[in-house]
């Protein structure tokens, strides 16, 4: 996709002849970016971005009729590795300033790199990446929207799967199932705590079981077309006690101040000092222990978001998550996620689902 290509080099450092994206055992999802490709593998395969030019795709007879349903791209099919770097060579000629994606490629494949072309200069151009992706074309944003509206199925779904001694993984099992049915993937494997696992922001469902009174924090997304979504709500299994409610409201009333600050303009940082004042002007100040949000595309974390660490100014067309939470080891958690476009006028909820903390079988 030759847009997206120049999209990348409008941030690149001057004098880059041309970029070289080096998948090894991992795709790097900016081969996806620049290919618009949704199936295949990939592994060992390139992508050649040269200013003015289409995207080649310099792939293995494995993917070739997979890659070949990419849109505005050349083709380079190679059987062994010695034609792959045949097909660089002739592609490249004698590069001085060669980008690379320093934060994905490996150092094996770096090294392959700056032996094919002695004396070349390789450039990062990270930065560059990041910049030309954090903002989403009309095409990102429609395949994110329909991301978002398979986990608002699954998520009006969850109630009718949650029994009495069900397991968290069993849980997580039957997310998936209801994810994988309407055609769509897992975007990250789903985070399913129990009572006091939900003090855990990243924690691995397990064999814990439910029971009467557990609050229930449910963390998980889909994949549509590569495009992912994310989402996070909060379930109880019995009625919800008076602490379990005071700890909810907290975190819905901190997501009210982070969407209303969400905009153009304005830095991730403040959205992030403004969501996390708002807790700890409550009984559980220090217990908001996480940035209040990320970027997201094709991957779940797809560039910078909302902390205090961020250097970011919002723009319309860029998605994050705006994910707030309270965490009391031994008690359990509160977390309330959505996804958001980014407007010139505020934040857009991309995922529709009622953020009302549920009672299930009170």
């Amino acid at each position: 996709m030759r847009a997206r290509s120049e999209r990348i080099f409008s941030f690149a450092p001057a004098g880059v002849d041309a970029i070289v994206l080096l998948n090894s055992r991992v795709l790097d999802s900016t081969f996806t970016y620049v290919s618009g490709v949704t199936r295949g593998g990939y592994e060992g395969c390139s992508a050649v971005l040269r200013r003015g030019q289409r995207p080649l795709l310099v792939v293995s007879t494995l993917e070739e009729e997979s890659a070949r349903t990419a849109p505005d791209c050349d083709f380079a099919v190679y059987a062994s590795r010695a034609a792959h770097a045949d097909h660089l060579k002739r592609a490249l000629g004698e590069p001085t300033r060669l980008g690379i994606h320093a934060d994905v490629a490996t150092k094996a494949r770096a090294d392959e790199i700056a032996a094919l072309f002695p004396g070349v200069t390789l450039v990062d151009v990270t930065k560059a990446i990041t910049d030309a992706r954090i903002v989403k074309d009309a095409d990102e944003i429609t395949r994110i929207r329909a991301a978002c509206r398979v986990t608002d199925e699954v998520a009006a779904e969850i109630p009718r799967m949650l029994r009495e001694g069900m397991s968290e993984a069993q849980l997580a099992a039957e997310i998936a199932h209801a994810i994988h049915r309407r055609g769509a993937k897992l975007a990250f494997d789903s985070i399913v705590g129990f009572g006091v696992n939900g003090s855990e922001p990243h924690y691995s469902p397990g064999a814990a079981p439910l029971r009467r009174g557990d609050l229930i924090l449910v963390d998980f997304g889909s994949q549509v077309q590569s495009y992912c979504s994310d989402i996070t709500r909060m379930y109880v299994f019995g009625r919800a006690s008076t602490a379990q409610r005071a700890m909810f409201d907290v975190v819905r009333s901190a997501q009210s101040v982070a969407l209303d600050a969400t905009r153009a303009g304005v830095l991730g940082k403040d959205v992030h000092r403004r969501t996390r004042e708002s807790i700890d002007a409550t009984e559980y100040a220090g217990r908001f222990i996480h940035g209040t949000g990320h970027s997201i595309g094709l991957d779940v974390h797809d560039g910078p978001g909302l902390s205090e660490a961020s250097d970011l100014t919002l723009a319309a067309g860029m998605i994050m998550t705006v994910e707030p939470g309270v965490y009391v080891p031994g008690v359990g958690g509160v977390r309330i996620e959505d996804t958001v476009l980014v407007t010139p006028d505020g934040a857009e909820i991309l995922t529709a689902a009622t953020k009302d903390l549920i009672e299930v079988g009170a």
